[in-house]
């Protein structure tokens, strides 16, 4: 049956007889064409148009308020019946993963690791309200408390640089009026993010979210795993060293260790070894082995600091071998204040990277749910989420936050819904914040930093994405590999610039010299292709057929004109007639883009093969974008219309029926048949 219908399609005929259209103008008018559409405009009129849009929006309450508050076109949809005990189920499971990584992640801000679990609950009730993603987990996150402790570690309390761990960065009140404690530094760089989250989603700029590439993303997360793993070293092994700033901390941090390694707590090490060994055990062989048959995992990473705080209690471990452990962890809420505004024009540069970080994070989770889930987001929303989420968060004695790669999935892998599973989180959260701090208190650092080391598993891992990389897309290698070797041998900051430098070069470098070909007419089709790809193709008589994939613009329009002399055989004597050609169709299917420079290079290459070398140029194939540039640069004030084609074959029969016509022939030959 398949063999007789694939003989029927291999059979089947296309037969097409319509007169030529002699140019662009014609084919316009024969078709009935309309203006210009309403929706596609110039960016300053988009612009426009966008805010029109907002305010005909804040006309219409209903529109207006349901796209500032997601909550209210989900919650309205919410099926009790269907969606409820998934998300149940996940914000429960989610809470207890909150525990161990808040806890965590609060170490690598130079905060008290109460924080963390403040991170959990304060700025997820906002992004409940405002967020459009329905299944990202909000709070903590490895590489944004890193970049916050190196802000905090900057501007912080100068006790903190004398030790691995002070209880003078849990401090909740000031200790000097001279400088600043760590956490009125990380609250201040919350603020400051969410600030600068919030005012590029005001101005439309979520699509700012693309200047970070996937491979960029990727090389300079698992380059600040790097960084995650070196500044929790100390702890793991019970050691004291200095914390450094600026460039090649990372090179002195671990010159340091090196160093203090003769004073390595052995009690630790051990402490460390087993916590990691555990964890390592049950994520890398208990777990795959038993997901198949339960569908919610268990919670190794609680388990492990339930046992630590005991064993550390019960065996006195502090007092008698030295761990270093939480100490005092505050029950209750905190008290809402205010961050240090005087700090704010301090640090309003270094919080740029981490808000830009922390946005596109999330909002790469985000689009990953949407899709599998088939709902639509949107990333200014999204700004304007997390940037609310951490200005109030600020408030409330928090470190910006974003989205966790790991809980997220969990999140959704073990049933959530909506974001009222984060809802659900909150009430856990509340719980022990309100009651179950002290609980903690004997917790050794050691067991805390072993969570995190675990955790950054998934970051190191990315290094397939490098080697992936080499094999299919070298460019893409070198973003990856430049990123990720500036952000471990230089600095973090510096790491994202590079990266983004790195990222726009090869963007660059790509549009600097796209595909170009010279198309044949294949016989019994109407199609022209690459003559160099098939052997079947026929350059037609006196005229040559180019194709550029691509823009033309300032930074490619010398390789442009390059590439069409060498296309025509005039590289070495330009100054030389082309033998035998008269007609030169650029073929504009591909041609995305044409900027003014690009638009000065067209109209100097006709007028060139015009006058120095008799040539002819035509544009076919145009599209209707292209078309509204070249008439907005005034392109076709010294390029006549006549000679812009709808298509290929157009151009290619117009002229071949006006050689006859030279010829003394009959031009009314010029009829296509396809068979």
């Amino acid at each position: 049956m398949e063999s007789t219908e694939l003989n029927e399609m291999e059979s089947l005929l296309l037969n097409v007889e319509r007169p030529i259209f002699t140019n662009q103008e014609k084919f316009d008018n024969n078709f009935q064409k309309n203006g210009p559409s309403e929706k596609k405009k110039g960016m300053f009129g988009q612009l426009k148009a966008s805010c029109c849009s907002q305010c005909s929006a804040m006309k219409s309450s209903k529109e207006f308020w349901f796209g500032m508050f997601p909550i209210i076109g989900w919650l309205s949809k919410y099926s009790l019946k269907d969606q409820l005990l998934g998300d149940i189920i996940s914000g429960c499971t989610v809470a207890v993963m909150h525990i161990p990584q808040g806890m965590g992640y609060a170490l690598l801000g130079g905060v008290s690791p109460i924080i963390g679990l403040y991170m959990a609950f304060f700025p997820v009730l906002i992004y409940v309200c405002l967020g459009t993603s329905h299944h990202i987990s909000i709070g903590t996150f490895a590489v944004t408390s890193l970049m916050t402790g190196k802000i905090v570690s900057q501007y912080g309390s100068r006790d903190y640089a004398n030790s691995s761990i002070s209880e003078h960065s849990f401090k909740m009140d000031n200790i000097s009026s001279n400088y600043y404690t760590n956490l009125e530094v990380a609250t201040a760089a919350c603020f400051m993010v969410g600030i600068w989250q919030t005012l590029m989603g005001i101005l439309r700029l979520g699509i700012l979210g693309i200047i970070l590439s996937d491979h960029l993303v990727s090389g300079f997360t698992t380059g600040a795993a790097i960084h995650v793993l070196v500044s929790q070293t100390t702890n793991l092994l019970g050691l004291k060293i200095p914390r450094f700033t600026g460039s090649f901390q990372l090179i002195r941090s671990t010159v340091a260790i090196c160093g203090a390694l003769p004073k390595t707590n052995l009690a630790e090490v051990v402490v460390s070894f087993i916590a990691i060994t555990i964890m390592a055990v049950h994520n890398d062989w208990l777990k795959p082995w038993y997901g198949k048959k339960m569908k919610f995992p268990i919670p190794t990473e609680l388990l492990v600091i339930g046992i630590g705080t005991a064993a550390s209690y019960l065996g006195k471990l502090s007092s008698d071998y030295g761990i270093n452990i939480l100490n005092h962890i505050p029950t209750g809420f905190p008290t809402p204040r205010s961050p240090p505004y005087e700090l704010f024009p301090s640090i309003i540069q270094d919080t740029i990277p981490v808000a830009i970080v922390a946005y596109v994070i999330s909002l790469s989770m985000a689009k990953i749910f949407a899709r599998k889930r088939g709902y639509e987001i949107s990333s200014n929303q999204e700004l304007i989420a997390q940037g609310a989420a951490n200005v109030f968060g600020a408030f409330f004695s928090c470190m910006p936050v974003s989205t966790s790669l790991s809980r997220s999935m969990l999140q959704e892998s073990v049933g959530g819904e909506t974001q009222l599973a984060s809802v659900v989180s909150c009430a856990l959260m509340l719980i022990i914040l309100l009651w179950m701090g002290p609980f903690f208190e004997s917790l050794p650092l050691a067991v805390l930093s072993s969570v995190i080391i675990v955790s950054l598993k998934g970051m190191f891992m990315q290094f397939r994405d490098f080697i992936s990389a080499v094999k299919t897309s070298p460019l893409d290698s070198i973003v990856w590999m430049s990123t990720f070797l500036a952000v471990v041998i230089v600095d973090i900051d510096i790491g994202l610039g590079v990266g983004v430098v790195a990222s726009v070069t090869v963007l660059i470098y790509r549009g600097h010299r796209p595909y170009a070909a010279t198309l044949g007419h294949l016989q019994g089709t109407e199609m022209h292709v690459d003559v160099e790809l098939y052997s079947a193709a026929v350059e037609a008589p006196g005229i040559k057929i180019f194709h550029w994939a691509g823009a033309i613009h300032f930074a490619n329009g010398e390789t442009f004109r390059h590439v069409v002399d060498s296309q025509l055989g005039v590289i070495m004597n330009p100054d030389v007639p082309v033998a035998n050609i008269e007609y030169l169709i650029l073929d504009c299917s591909a041609l995305s883009y044409v900027d003014l420079s690009g638009t000065k290079i067209l109209t100097t290459l006709h007028k060139d093969l015009m006058k120095s070398r008799g040539i002819t140029l035509v544009l076919a194939n145009c599209s209707e974008p292209l078309l509204q540039q070249l008439e907005r640069q005034k392109y076709f004030q010294s390029f006549p219309k006549s000679q812009v084609y709808p298509s290929i074959i157009d151009a290619v029969m117009t002229i071949e029926s006006s050689i006859r016509c030279k010829n003394g022939s009959s031009p009314n030959s010029a009829v296509v048949t396809v068979d």
